[in-house]
């Protein structure tokens, strides 16, 4: 009877586990996609040296 306890707790703490795994790793794929979203856009002929010096790189 002991040994059928030990599995059933092992078993529950492993899904717990499971899923604590896959919440995290969703919230960090939920941060990425948000970080990615709001960071502003490069600017597109070569940066702070190009617009400084007027010259394109």
């Amino acid at each position: 009877m002991k040994k059928v306890l030990v599995l059933v707790a092992a078993a529950v703490g492993a899904v717990y586990a499971r899923r604590k795994v896959e919440q995290q790793r969703s919230e960090k794929d939920l941060h990425a996609a948000t970080s990615r979203m709001s960071s502003s856009p490069k600017p597109a002929g070569g940066g702070a040296w190009a617009e400084a010096t007027d010259r394109p790189t």
